[in-house]
């Protein structure tokens, strides 16, 4: 009798725990509340944060076309510059240009003005040394000292004295006569005395540098 009470007892708490399912409602999330968003409550809010966005566009888009006009102007300034420069090379280089021209037409001149000094120092220094009876038909050389004088006088005796003339002078180097002679008449010496002229070749070799001696020209 006392099982079956018991049994019976079991039975009814467990018919009684199926019949009160409120015992299973458990509160899981402590404080739980449900989530909502006004729209019209938070609208003006919205509006101030899309306006501080687009601001910081606009900025942002201001200041990099200011900066892309701040590199234009740069480059054209830079551009100006280069131009300038360039234009100033250009005429420096002409005026270089003009300087080396003019350069070389002075050293030309200067170098012909040496050559007409030297030649000019060259036959007055052979005028002075000549004999009046002694004339030269020719003459070839150059202004490196030596020189071929082709002459001609009127007795040996005159071929003689004009060599101890020359190698008188402390400029002269050597001299030597090749050759001389001329159209004689044999059977009539006394018509040789006034046509006749006896042709000889010297060759003499001077100092070259004395013809640009600065005592040697004041002398001439």
């Amino acid at each position: 009798m006392l099982n079956f009470k018991l049994k019976k007892n079991n039975k009814q708490r467990n018919s009684g725990l199926v019949q009160n399912p409120k015992i299973l409602e458990v509160n899981l999330i402590k404080d739980e509340m449900q989530v909502s968003f006004n729209l019209r409550k938070h609208f003006s809010t919205l509006l101030f944060a899309l306006f501080v966005a687009t601001l910081f566009v606009v900025e942002i888009y201001l200041g990099l076309n200011w900066w892309s006009a701040y590199e234009e102007e740069r480059l054209a300034q830079a551009q100006t510059r280069f131009n300038t420069l360039s234009e100033e090379i250009r005429k420096m280089k002409t005026t270089s240009d003009q300087i080396s021209a003019f350069k070389q037409r002075v050293e030309l001149a200067d170098a012909l003005l040496s050559r007409h000094v030297y030649w000019t120092n060259f036959f007055n220094w052979l005028e002075t040394n000549t004999l009046s009876s002694v004339s030269y038909q020719n003459f070839s050389g150059k202004n490196d000292g030596e020189y071929n004088l082709e002459a001609s006088t009127d007795n040996f005796r005159d071929i003689s004295w004009q060599t101890r003339l020359f190698l008188a002078d402390p400029a002269v180097l050597s001299v030597r006569v090749d050759e001389g002679g001329g159209d004689r008449d044999l059977e009539n010496p006394e018509a040789n005395k006034e046509t006749a002229k006896i042709e000889f070749n010297l060759q003499i070799k001077v100092d070259p540098s004395i013809f640009n001696d600065s005592d040697f020209i004041e002398s001439q």
